[in-house]
């Protein structure tokens, strides 16, 4: 099956070196990266990028992975988010669920993990959409 579009994953992190990693990554993969420096600068993206996947740090300064969901169910609806974690502890990946997150991995992220991650996650969505889709017909 041929890809007619390419997904497109705003990545979310403070580090410089991270985000250019992953956006590196995505794209080689045949994704289109977006990349925001914080929180508050995803939130803007959001509505102009209008991404499929939000792929987010945790811990960031001013607005930290979770809060960022919120922002992102209220502007994008429910677009799959996955959270990276690499200064908290085992417990916040148990509880992203509960964030809203579809997943959490830490750091160092194993990327093959990760790109199956998005795939798996991008892959529900489009059957949900489909489902909604063939269902309001």
């Amino acid at each position: 099956m041929t890809k007619t579009r390419r997904d497109r994953i705003l990545v979310v992190d403070d580090e410089q070196n991270a985000r250019e990693l992953f956006a590196a990554v995505l794209s080689q993969a045949g994704y289109v990266a977006e990349v925001a420096g914080d929180g508050f600068e995803a939130i803007a993206k959001l509505a102009q990028v209008r991404p499929d996947l939000v792929l987010s740090d945790v811990q960031m300064p001013g607005m930290r992975g979770p809060d960022l969901i919120q922002h992102v169910r209220k502007e994008a609806g429910d677009i799959p988010v996955i959270l990276i974690t690499g200064t908290e502890t085992r417990d916040l990946c148990t509880a992203a669920e509960g964030y809203g997150a579809i997943a959490c991995m830490e750091k160092p992220v194993n990327l093959e993990d990760l790109l199956w991650t998005i795939e798996s996650a991008l892959a529900c969505q489009r059957d949900r959409d489909y489902a909604e889709a063939a269902n309001a017909r």
